[in-house]
């Protein structure tokens, strides 16, 4: 017989050692790169975004207040608040003027509602040109105004104003 065909002569089988994750290929470098860039391009977004409301977080926070208080001196500055809010976004010269059915108008139309022009707007003059001798409003009204107010300082947007 052949010994060199024989079982006896066989030796076990290599397995090779294990694949290491280091060095990495380079597509993984290029996937982390995306993916950091990305994330620093998110965090920004996030950023700028947070930094530009700061003025509606600001507003919202003292109409938190107002209602809170709910008493006439604190109710009449609501007005005020909606007209400096507005400040911030729209230049003076469009804004700063707008009274009565007009200001009513830029709300509605700045926040794609028509609250102000259904009726909060005639409260929010009361509660604009009343002052301390405001004729009874009663609770249903301020309710509306305060609502629509918190409606607007929400969802306005920066839009165009008509010349």
């Amino acid at each position: 017989m052949n010994e060199s065909a024989s079982l006896q002569n066989l030796n076990d089988i290599v397995i090779p050692a294990a694949v290491s994750w280091w060095p990495l290929a380079p597509g993984w470098f290029v996937l982390a790169a995306v993916l950091m860039a990305a994330a620093v391009f998110l965090g920004l977004r996030l950023y700028h975004r947070r930094k530009s409301n700061l003025y509606r977080r600001q507003a919202l926070q003292e109409l938190s207040a107002m209602r809170t208080r709910a008493d006439t001196a604190a109710l009449c500055q609501l007005p005020s608040l909606l007209k400096r809010t507005a400040l911030v976004v729209w230049p003076r010269q469009q804004v700063a003027a707008m009274t009565g059915a007009d200001w009513h108008r830029f709300l509605d139309r700045t926040a794609a509602t028509h609250l102000f022009s259904s009726g909060a707007g005639e409260v929010l003059d009361l509660l604009a040109y009343g002052g301390k001798d405001l004729p009874a409003v009663n609770e249903e009204q301020l309710n509306t105004v305060l609502n629509a107010s918190m409606f607007w300082l929400k969802h306005h947007r920066n839009r165009p104003l008509d010349g």
